[in-house]
């Protein structure tokens, strides 16, 4: 006698289905968070890189432009007296310290400049914040530091070398990797006065 059978998925189907249906999402999401991740990685390190590149880019302008003796109209103390600027911390108060420009000074952890017309510029690294670098614009109308970039490496984010009027100044920041490793960014650059 022939039977009539049901039609429909039996209760072994269902779930067999539903296994290689969990199995395949369970790939896809994996693919989907690796991705993820390489993407964050990217967008940190190309934000870091770009910080460290604008700033490179305002400091070699500066030095270029900048003169590379002191002002004999206008000495590096007066000029940042006038303008009402404090000096920073372990700042030099000699201004026979400043016979060549730009001047690194490691105590203070400032790079002084001149530009043409004798305002001073100065760029100091872990001013107020451990992990930046302020810039006091030169020119008569500037007279506080600005923050110029953040997020630096605490230890080296900012290092400067000169000798023979070049300046050789390392910017160091990091990033966090897809492998949520943190990675050291340094962007190293000469520059000496044109003028």
């Amino acid at each position: 006698m022939d039977q009539e059978r049901e039609q429909g998925f039996t209760l072994i189907e269902m779930v067999i289905g539903m296994a290689i249906g969990l199995i395949i999402l369970a790939g896809l999401t994996a693919l989907f968070v690796s991705y993820n991740d390489t993407g964050r990685a990217v967008a940190s390190r190309t934000e870091r890189m770009t910080d460290l590149y604008l700033a490179s880019h305002i400091l070699q302008a500066e030095i270029r432009q900048s003169i590379s003796a002191q002002s004999p109209t206008r000495n590096v103390l007066a000029d940042l007296t006038a303008r009402g600027v404090t000096n920073p911390a372990s700042y030099p108060t000699n201004n026979a310290t400043f016979a060549v420009l730009p001047y690194w000074h490691a105590a203070s952890k400032t790079l002084t400049y001149q530009d043409l017309e004798g305002n001073v510029g100065i760029v100091q690294y872990q001013r107020t914040s451990n992990d930046r670098v302020y810039w006091l614009r030169p020119g008569a109308s500037y007279s506080t530091f600005q923050e110029l970039i953040r997020d630096l490496d605490t230890t080296n984010g900012m290092t400067v070398s000169s000798g023979s009027g070049v300046v050789t100044v390392t910017l160091s920041s990091s990033y966090v990797n897809e492998n949520d490793e943190t990675k050291t960014l340094s962007l190293t650059f000469k520059s000496w006065p044109r003028n």
